[in-house]
């Protein structure tokens, strides 16, 4: 919630040892997933929001530009900023949502045990109360919900505004698994009637795969493969349009490496004869740490008028850019036939990140609402991802 914002991003959160009891968190607390394990990222800069706190993900130093680099448009990426503005709108609603269940799952133990239902919390800040409740459906299955009121309101009056279901097998770390979340917006805005985002976000999470040998090699991190559905989705309507689409993102958890498919609707400068209108872009990166990365992007709409423009970007391990390519084509046409060419400048030889078998090397339009991962996503578990809110029983 907006008026919570800032307070959560300085608080303490991430305080394990003051979970349930000494030996850890109990199992209702190790079944809710956390904001790390559901963030969308490519290298964990900054900019792209991944992180609850001001910390970056220390992978991010092994690329991220100096400071005022970012500015130099000659060897900067042009599409890579672009797609982590629409991370940091993703990022940003799932923090509104994981900020509370943080602060309620990491700092506390329940605060009333009901048969297979733990509550945690309340606790109250701005003027709001949270409350957390889990529930061991079966087994390792458990589902959960956050819901808000007024302080000093009724519990009759709190709002169900996210919830989600995850089902544990023993090799799961804690607050790891796999299963689904909904996040609904308009919901929290009945209460905290100032929020300024709006929409659905629904998601379908793994963090399976590569778990064994990754741990083999010292790396203490579960792979994550997500899947997310944005409904009207904004999670700040000043900043960012709403959208209809489908979000991917995975991460390695043996290699570091990412993957992430988003679309936003901005103005795009870099196409030909710009106006103040708005275009869709779809836009794809992968990150190698140590190595560098690349982007595609699909535009359309806005200027475009029945065209579209595509464009593919290479970068090094110090975020420079090496080579990039540019097409402008009918809709329907693919860059690289007939009359659509590429444009190309630069060392192609230098994209040292390469794309996962069986990719095809452009963004295409049918992408917007593409839910299947990637070839090389490490999860082969992903489930469905839900189409309703989650009730938090189930």
């Amino acid at each position: 919630m907006k008026l919570a914002r800032p307070s959560f991003l300085v608080a303490g959160l991430f305080l394990a040892a003051a979970c349930g009891s000494s030996s850890g968190p109990d199992p209702y607390q190790a079944a809710v997933p956390t904001f790390s394990g559901l963030s969308a990222e490519v290298s964990g800069a900054s900019s792209e929001g991944a992180s609850l706190t001001a910390s970056v993900d220390p992978q991010a130093a092994l690329i991220a530009p100096a400071p005022g680099a970012e500015i130099q448009a000659s060897t900067s990426p042009e599409w890579l900023p672009k797609i982590r503005d629409a991370i940091r709108s993703l990022n940003q609603g799932l923090k509104d949502a994981f900020g509370p269940v943080e602060r309620l799952v990491l700092t506390n133990g329940p605060s009333q045990i009901q048969g297979q239902v733990y509550v945690y919390g309340p606790f109250d800040q701005a003027g709001f109360s949270y409350r957390l409740s889990v529930v061991r459906v079966a087994g390792n299955h458990y589902a959960w919900r956050l819901e808000v009121k007024k302080s000093g309101d009724a519990d009759s009056a709190y709002v169900r505004f996210a919830a989600g279901t995850t089902f544990k097998v023993p090799s799961d770390q804690v607050h790891r698994g796999r299963g689904t979340i909904g996040v609904d917006l308009d919901a929290c805005k009945t209460v905290v009637t100032t929020y300024p985002g709006q929409g659905k976000l629904f998601v379908a999470f793994s963090h399976h795969g590569f778990g064994p040998a990754a741990a083999d090699a010292g790396v203490t991190g579960q792979s994550k493969t997500l899947v997310y559905a944005l409904r009207n989705f904004s999670a700040d309507t000043t900043k960012w349009q709403p959208v209809d689409a489908v979000f991917y993102a995975h991460k390695n958890g043996l290699s570091g490496v990412t993957s992430v498919r988003v679309a936003s609707y901005a103005d795009i400068p870099e196409i030909p004869n710009d106006t103040p209108a708005k275009e869709l872009l779809l836009g794809r990166a992968r990150f190698n740490p140590g190595v560098g990365g690349r982007a595609e992007v699909a535009i359309l709409g806005g200027d475009l008028e029945g065209k579209i423009f595509f464009g593919i970007e290479c970068w090094d391990r110090a975020e420079s850019l090496v080579f990039k390519a540019t097409a402008l084509c009918t809709l329907g046409e693919a860059p690289g036939t007939g009359t659509c060419t590429w444009t190309k400048t630069g060392d192609e030889s230098a994209c040292a990140v390469v794309l996962a078998t069986g990719m095809r090397d452009h963004v295409d339009p049918s992408d917007e609402n593409d839910a299947n991962p990637d070839p090389d996503a490490p999860a082969n578990d992903l489930p469905t991802v839900p189409l309703v809110m989650p009730s938090g029983n189930d």
